[in-house]
Order: C-alpha cells, then structure tokens, then sequence
C-alpha cells in the first residue's frame, strides 16, 4: 500500500492533468467554469477558423462567388438552424435527463452541434471537391435519399420519445414531491429528492441508461443531421455548390461550412447552458421550486414527444406510404417559428423565477430575526 501510495504521489501532476482531459470522467471532474470556458474556447476557434479562412480568400483578389455577403449568409444561415425546433428540443431533453441523473454537462449543446456539423462541414468538402454522391443524397427521389432520411428520422424520432419518456420519471418525482409538500408544508426535503426512484423509473430509464456523457450526443446529432431534410442545410450546399461552379478558389468555398458551424455552435451551446442553469436552478432547492420544475420539464417532456412524433410520423408516411389521417397531419405541422417560441418561453420563464426568487429572499432578508 506504501509503495502504491508513494507511485501515485510520484506522478506528475501535469501528466495527471493531461490524463483526465483525454477521459469522459476526468473531462467532468474539471470545475464548471472551466468546462464553460472550454466549450465557448470551441466555439470561438470554429469561428477563428471561418473568418480566417474567409479573410485569405478575399485577400487573394480572387473570391469569386464568395463575397462577404455570402459568408454572411452562411453564418445567419447557421445560427438560425440552431433555433429548429428539433435542435431546442433535443438539447433540452438531453439536457434535463443529465441533470436528473445528477450530472451537470457544460456541452451538451456544443456536442449535439459539433455531431450536426460534422456532417455539414464534410459534405461541404465534397461538394467543393465536385463529389456526385453529394448531388445524388441531395435527391429525395434517390435510394441514397431515401435511405439517409430514413437513419435520421429514426433517430432522431426514437431518441427524442425515449429521452422525453425518461424525463417523465424525473416529472412523476416532481409531481409526487409537490403532494407531499401539499399534505405536510413542514417536510424537510433533501436536496436529491427530485431523483427518480422505484421500479416505474428504473424502467423508463433503462432504454437510455448507457447515454451518460455529452460525446454519446453527439453520435445522436451526427446521425440525426443524415437525413438533410432542413432548410438551412440544403440552403448552405446549394449556395456552396454555385459558388465551386462560379470558380471561387477552395479556401473561399471553406469559410461557408465553417462559418455555418460556428454559428449553430454558437446557438446551440448557448441553449444547452440556459437549459443547465434552469434545471439546475429548480434543484437547489426543490422544495420551494417544485412548480417551477414541473413547469419547466413538462414543457420540455411535451416538446420532446411533440418532434419525436412528427419524425415518426414523417418515416411512416414518407418512407414506408403510411397514409392515415392522424399521421400526415402530424408529418405535415409547421415547425418553422416553434423553435424560437420555445426557446422564448424558456427564457421568461427563467427570467421571471430570478424575479420572484430574489423578491422572496430580499423580504425575507428585509423580515429578519
């Protein structure tokens, strides 16, 4: 044991530092600001990157199709994908589930988008380079297109109804913690009261028991985005695509992807963190924030089976010609401002509870002994 002990103290505590930072668990031993910092210091280098790329091209001369206009483009392009209702409601589902399970991830947002990206930013490479596979997936009529479409509906649609139904255990504790509150108002609550419990939890959690970290996200956001089926994704290729045929030199063409990536990283890991801070927020102490909880998680559980039912419902009707009433409707829904409402709602929200909370402890501080 001496000896054990003496190895230990022996190693150097830079070696030990570098060591944690290549683990998921030595990653999450870091404080929470440093894995903040960490996470913006990503988004800022993707952002570096895009600009720097973008400041070469037009210091050759010679940018051809790609101006600064268009490079705008492609970064509004990228932080307003990062407000799809998709995106919202799978990092605050991910999010919430973390946070149930008493974890606190700074990047789950970042994960998601940097999973999204990926696949942004290496077709993007291919389109500059004139791949025809590019131009085929783009196809909805193709078998390539079809099946793409087909992995990212199905995972994004099963993932979201599995993640939403987990947060319905954390959503029953809330709901079981405010009864008990209501029938003994003198009930000393501990601070892990809103962790599931029971046979009932166990269940509706195993399903997703093995998604622990924010890397398993991303595998979730790079499957998800295969499918190519939002607006601001074919939106980027298309005006990719010309630019290569209008003879923009390659670093030109590059500055897009990348500028579209640090925007929705931008967004993305910004809505990750809100959602942290809120969830967080109502369990400091769940006795007093019980409703404000189960407002917040079952708005989020609601959005959660909301666009997994939608991308289910899509698969069917789309890609097996399942045609019942009930699913084209639900394929069919306009999505394209529900995310910003969510997101809004989420940001009164929270901002209203400060309100109230800093209004209940001033007078109970104004009251005193």
């Amino acid at each position: 044991m001496l000896v054990e002990q003496g190895r230990t103290d022996a190693t150097p505590a830079g070696h030990r530092h570098r060591h944690s930072l290549l683990t998921a668990e030595g990653r999450a031993s870091r404080p929470f600001r440093s894995r903040v910092r960490a996470a913006f210091l990503t988004v800022a280098a993707l952002h570096v990157v895009g600009l720097g790329l973008l400041v070469l091209g037009v210091g050759t001369g010679a940018t051809g199709a790609v101006t600064v206009a268009v490079a705008a483009f492609a970064y509004v392009r990228g932080l307003v994908h990062s407000f799809d209702f998709d995106h919202i409601s799978m990092i605050d589902n991910s999010t919430r589930k973390f946070v149930g399970e008493g974890r606190r991830p700074a990047s789950v947002g970042l994960a998601f988008s940097l999973g999204h990206s990926s696949v942004v930013v290496a077709t993007g490479v291919l389109v500059i380079a004139g791949a025809g596979f590019v131009r085929v997936a783009l196809d909805e009529r193709s078998g390539a297109a079809q099946l793409l479409g087909a992995v990212g509906l199905a995972v994004s649609g099963l993932y979201l109804l599995l993640v939403a139904v987990a947060n319905l255990a954390t959503f029953g504790q809330a709901l079981a913690l405010r009864r008990a509150l209501k029938a003994d108002p003198g009930l000393v609550v501990d601070a892990s009261a809103l962790v599931p419990r029971g046979p009932a939890a166990r269940l509706m959690t195993a399903p997703l028991r093995r998604v622990r970290h924010p890397r398993h996200v991303y595998l979730v956001g790079l499957l998800f985005s295969l499918g190519f089926d939002t607006s601001s994704q074919i939106g980027l290729l298309m005006v990719t695509a010309g630019a290569a045929l209008a003879g923009a030199p390659v670093v030109s063409l590059l500055c897009l992807p990348f500028l579209f990536t640090a925007a929705m990283t931008l967004g993305d890991t910004s809505n990750g963190l809100m959602m942290l801070h809120l969830y967080r927020s109502a369990e400091d102490d769940p006795a007093r924030r019980v409703r404000f909880n189960l407002l917040v998680t079952g708005v989020s559980i609601l959005s959660g089976l909301a666009v997994g039912a939608m991308a289910v419902s899509t698969l069917l009707t789309e890609q097996l010609g399942w045609r019942p009433r009930v699913l084209e409707r639900l394929a069919g829904l306009d999505t394209a401002y529900a995310g910003y409402l969510l997101a809004a709602f989420f940001a009164v929200v929270g901002l209203v509870a400060v309100l109230l909370w800093r209004r209940t402890a001033d007078a109970r501080g104004t009251a005193g002994p």
